[in-house]
């Protein structure tokens, strides 16, 4: 039996699965809901943006498409091996001439296929959504969405891999799945938590902002020391952040998509104040130069993948 066999038949299992089709549904939701009140969230920000998906990637929905995506990775492949053993399954495929590596590449290149199509689906329906309720969709977005589309796949995959090492380990598919689920949590909550308490204590106590009043109406004026004490709590926080493998995707997304560097908008934001000017937090950039911003956090997802496969073959 072949990689390529294995991979369908992994395929097949995943799309069978109802995790499958409530994380498909999950997509679905995010898709109508925030491309419905892109109208109402672009008049609430008061940020300015190139085009209404350049808006999407660069507010919270961002956010709910790099956890969609890391939960159906996580979730889909923590009972890749274990469930396989359970149900006996797996001694077909050990009788057979053929190497534990063909069959972790084979689950890697099935769960690949999984993600890309469940992505692709996203898209078509994401699109076909914003048609309906009158938002453009532009070569730029095109464009973007492409660029977007195989990292996202290989993030995908890079958690697939994480996913399988815990179907390995863990005998217990039900435990190997709540592992799946605390590892998201790590990912998406105590990783970025443990990166502001740290930076904070690093950084310390912010020094005070100079605020002047035009017409009865607060404005910070810049402070050199205020910019001083945030570039050395984002500093700290960078090298903490890039642990969490969620936060890194979402941050090359928003590179390609033409978004600042984070102090940059952390700076921006800080002395907005109650101005009424709109303020840009996006730049021109192509999507080489996007690709290229977001290398240092393109590479952890990299190493990740290339460190972990080797050590799941080793392990089974």
């Amino acid at each position: 039996m072949s990689v390529l066999n294995i991979a369908i038949k992994e395929f097949e299992i995943s799309i069978r699965t109802k995790r499958f089709y409530v994380i498909l549904g999950i997509f679905l939701v995010i898709a109508v809901v925030f491309i419905s009140q892109l109208n109402s969230i672009m008049n609430t920000l008061g940020f300015e943006f190139k085009t209404p998906f350049q808006q999407l990637f660069l507010t919270s929905f961002s956010t709910a498409y790099v956890y969609g995506v890391t939960l159906l990775s996580l979730l889909l492949a923590s009972t890749a091996i274990n469930s396989e053993i359970k149900q006996g399954t797996i001694k077909v495929l050990g009788a057979k001439p053929i190497y534990r590596d063909t069959i972790i590449f084979g689950k890697l290149l099935g769960g690949a296929i999984t993600i890309a199509v469940t992505v692709g689906l996203f898209y078509v329906f994401m699109i076909g959504i914003a048609l309906v309720f009158g938002a453009g969709v532009t070569g730029y977005d095109i464009s973007r969405l492409l660029a977007i589309y195989p990292i996202t796949i290989l993030y995908g995959v890079a958690l697939y891999a994480l996913g399988i090492l815990l179907s390995v380990i863990m005998r217990n598919p039900t435990n190997s799945l709540l592992a799946g689920i605390f590892v998201f949590i790590i990912f998406v909550f105590v990783i970025p938590i443990v990166a502001s308490i740290v930076a904070f204590a690093t950084a310390g106590t912010p020094p005070s902002l100079i605020v002047e009043y035009e017409n009865n109406t607060p404005v910070f004026t810049q402070n050199r020391e205020f910019q001083e004490w945030i570039n050395r709590y984002y500093s700290t926080y960078s090298k903490i952040i890039i642990l969490s493998l969620p936060t890194d995707f979402g941050e090359i997304c928003s590179l390609i998509y033409g978004s600042k560097a984070g102090e940059d908008i952390l700076g921006s934001l800080t002395f907005l104040g109650g101005s009424e000017e709109s303020v840009s937090i996006v730049e021109d950039r192509s999507i080489i130069e996007g690709i290229i911003l977001g290398l240092p956090d393109l590479i952890p997802i990299i190493v990740t993948l290339f460190t972990l496969v080797p050590t799941t073959c080793e392990v089974v």
